[in-house]
């Protein structure tokens, strides 16, 4: 596989062709959907789930959390209390495990979708209940096995999101609650900040979606209850190829950074996205 080769592709969540280029970064075409509106990488990498497998995001991140990261992630899954009946636990690109660790520590049983080799290894090491080693398009769960999916910042990174919310919708029992979190491209960073964005890598980050394309996702996959929250404004500014760190486009608006921050809570402009979403009960399988 020739990883430096390019090749089109079509809308991943409606199938539609027509796109228009919205700028090029670093060689790679940003692409709105005509059709729906999704923002995506066209042409993208050969071989896109290789090189995740391979290299990746999927060893990044902490080697050791803060207190205050322990604390947020004990009440995440405190929270998730209310849909304790299987006792199940799945996560997709579960990275460097922390969550599940801390699932696992309030007696669920944990699972893991991973492909990531880096990931891999340090997961194997871990307490899980289990390791499943495919791609989120491609895994297969008994229907309705598990309480609770979650895919944190890592649907941006698929080859096909709409395929691997499907195979989540069919893991979860009846009124089962998926967790996403994603970036908002339409977010305040991303306007102000322009294609320098740091968070657009057309080599890794292939689909930017928005509060309205994520909803269209959840929607199409038969979820209900849908519900989106944004959070946090930065200035970061990067390129990739090879890295370098941007100074600043609005550097006057650094003082007010942290008031801009709160604000943007109560907004859909934040930066991160993060969606729950209910699969029905008596719900038929994802379309």
């Amino acid at each position: 596989m020739d990883f430096q080769e390019k090749t089109a592709v079509a809308c991943d969540l409606c199938g539609g062709e027509d796109q228009s280029l919205l700028f090029v970064k670093e060689g790679f075409p940003h692409v709105r959907c005509l059709r729906c509106g999704l923002v995506f990488v066209s042409p993208r990498l050969g071989g896109h789930g290789d090189l995740q497998r391979l290299s990746g995001t999927g060893g990044m991140g902490e080697d050791r959390l803060t207190s205050s990261q322990l604390k947020r992630l004990r009440k995440e899954v405190e929270l998730l209390r209310p849909f304790r009946q299987l006792n199940r636990i799945l996560e997709i690109g579960a990275g460097k495990g922390w969550f599940l660790l801390e699932a696992h520590r309030q007696g669920w049983e944990t699972w893991a979708v991973e492909i990531n080799v880096q990931a891999l290894d340090r997961l194997n090491q871990m307490d899980l209940t289990g390791v499943i080693v495919q791609r989120a398009e491609q895994f297969e769960s008994p229907p309705g096995s598990v309480d609770v999916v979650r895919i944190w910042d890592v649907i941006e990174h698929l080859e096909s999101p709409r395929q691997a919310v499907n195979n989540m919708f069919r893991a979860l029992r009846p009124g089962g609650l998926l967790r996403l979190s994603t970036t908002n491209f339409a977010s305040l960073s991303r306007m102000v900040n322009g294609p320098e964005w740091v968070y657009l890598n057309g080599a890794d980050h292939i689909f930017l979606f928005e509060p309205a394309t994520v909803g269209r996702l959840l929607e199409d996959a038969g979820f209900s209850g849908i519900r989106i929250r944004t959070r946090s404004f930065n200035l970061r500014r990067k390129l990739y190829h090879p890295e370098r760190e941007l100074p600043a486009r609005f550097p006057l608006l650094r003082p007010f950074r942290k008031i801009i921050d709160e604000a943007i809570r109560f907004t859909k402009f934040g930066h991160q996205m993060i969606v729950t979403a209910i699969r029905p009960e008596n719900a038929a399988d994802a379309r």
